[in-house]
């Protein structure tokens, strides 16, 4: 997925959950070395999946990216929730994301 389909996706699962325009974007940019294991906490956040290695693992409770697990009928770029990223290969990867951060809204009371 590229940066621009992930901004799409955003913009539309901001519109669904009720946020609207109350958010930003961010973009990053994680360097695992090999066999490295990283957790995120993303309870709010949605972090969309971009260009992703052949060698990484991304879990959470919407789903999992592992291209090489030929068991998953569908790959999951968007994922929220505590996300588990590990590097599954022997050498060091990037793994990208585009982070979407829900704003309190100031006008609410």
């Amino acid at each position: 997925m590229n940066e621009g389909t992930a901004i799409e996706i955003a913009e539309q699962k901001m519109k669904e959950m009720g946020i609207g325009k109350d958010y930003i974007i961010r973009y990053r940019h994680l360097m695992l070395d090999a066999g490295q294991k990283l957790g995120i906490k993303g309870e709010n956040h949605l972090y969309i999946l971009i260009q992703p290695d052949m060698g990484i693992l991304v879990a959470s409770k919407a789903g999992i990216y592992n291209m090489n697990d030929v068991g998953i009928n569908e790959q999951q770029h968007i994922h929220r929730g505590l996300i588990k990223i590990e590097n599954l290969l022997k050498s060091r990867i990037d793994v990208k994301f585009i982070q979407v951060v829900p704003i309190p809204n100031k006008n609410k009371n």
